[in-house]
């Protein structure tokens, strides 16, 4: 364990960057998602997903939608994925 520990250190924040980087998977693997709906596929709690969906949407890697009464999150498309028509 005592080999492990340089790397923790490096990076104070990583569970952190670990959720971030697991929800914009799922959001860019699947499409627009309500907040309850990543509580339910990573059994988390509504609240950490949506304190963690806030932080993608202020970095401009996700967006909030309104659909109805709800809202449904989706990822930002990057410019240099879009496909290009000729």
């Amino acid at each position: 364990m005592q080999e492990f520990s340089e790397f923790i250190d490096e990076e104070e924040n990583w569970p952190e960057t670990i959720r971030l980087e697991i929800i914009e998977y799922i959001l860019r693997r699947h499409g627009a998602l309500r907040a309850p709906d990543l509580a339910h596929i990573l059994d988390w709690k509504v609240r950490e997903i949506n304190r963690v969906l806030r932080q993608l949407e202020n970095s401009g890697r996700a967006k909030r939608m309104k659909l109805g009464k709800n809202y449904v999150w989706s990822p930002v498309e990057e410019p240099h994925l879009t496909p290009m028509h000729y």
